[in-house]
């Protein structure tokens, strides 16, 4: 079986993982928020877009947008967490160890726009 090698030229766009939290608003009431990881929460990636698609959802029609991530490995990242590219959002759809050898991780993900 070939190695699954990744170019250090191609590890060229910046992004940044977060995670949920629970805060409390200033009358207690409790509020999701968006926090960096703990540890290295910036990384160089692969990225890769995706076809586009378009979408019906509640009526209203929708612009999606996928991509391809790949980054070194790492264990603390989960589907619930987010990807910021730009300063954009992107959900993790799925989170691929590749070969299981604790060398690279290949994501999904994808940003959803609101009525096109």
């Amino acid at each position: 079986m070939a190695e699954y090698t990744v170019k250090l030229s191609e590890l060229r766009t910046r992004i940044t993982f977060q995670k949920p939290v629970i805060t409390q608003d200033g009358g207690g009431a409790q509020v999701a928020a968006w926090v960096n990881v703990a540890s290295n929460a910036t990384v160089w990636a692969r990225w890769v877009m995706a076809h586009g698609q378009e979408t019906v959802n509640s009526a209203a029609l929708q612009s999606v947008q996928r991509a391809v991530v790949t980054i070194r490995h790492r264990e603390d990242l989960l589907t619930a967490c987010r990807v910021l590219k730009d300063g954009q959002a992107w959900d993790i759809l799925s989170i691929d160890p590749i070969r299981g050898e604790n060398r690279w991780i290949e994501m999904v993900v994808e940003q959803a726009r609101g009525s096109v």
